[in-house]
């Protein structure tokens, strides 16, 4: 995976862009969550200052990823498809600070940096943040037709037939 590192404050500051597209076999961490490597994640991080004068990056990235559902195993296609809005601090005391003023906003995120940022590893962690915790199909595909479907007994109903077989015993 290329690097693309950036100083937040001069980038933000410029109002400067960068965009680009990634294969997901450059991403080690994004593949290794993956079913395949196939595909690629298009991203771009536009630089701005927020009302405070601090760096502010948003950051876009969408693809079609291909997860394994937890129901059946099965590979299940999943589109990818999130913003942020990340605000750049010099420290932890202001990234605290800041955090608590934005309370609920689940669409910015705080990050502490004294120098360069490499903007893959952002685009990175927000790809793993917008995926499922627990990846599963709406409905799974039946790939043995039938063998799921046959209805089988409770095996409590079985317990059942059994305390009612031996009390009639009795």
């Amino acid at each position: 995976m290329s690097s693309h590192q950036i100083v937040p404050s001069d980038f933000c500051k410029a109002g400067e862009i960068l965009e680009g597209k990634l294969p997901v076999s450059g991403q080690e961490r994004l593949a290794s969550v993956c079913a395949d490597t196939t595909g690629e994640v298009v991203w771009k991080v536009v630089g701005s200052l927020d009302i405070h004068q601090r760096p502010r990056l948003l950051l876009s990235v969408s693809g079609n990823l291909h997860l394994v559902c937890q129901r059946c195993l099965d590979v299940m296609p999943f589109r990818l498809d999130t913003e942020t809005a990340v605000i750049v601090t010099s420290s932890e005391l202001e990234a605290d600070e800041v955090e608590s003023a934005l309370e609920d906003d689940d669409r910015t995120e705080v990050v502490v940096s004294d120098g360069k940022v490499d903007v893959m590893d952002l685009i990175e962690d927000e790809a793993l943040l917008a995926l499922p915790l627990s990846a599963r199909h709406d409905v799974c595909p039946d790939k043995e037709a039938g063998r799921w479907k046959e209805k089988k007994a409770s095996p409590f109903a079985i317990l059942g037939q059994l305390k009612r077989g031996n009390g009639n015993k009795k």
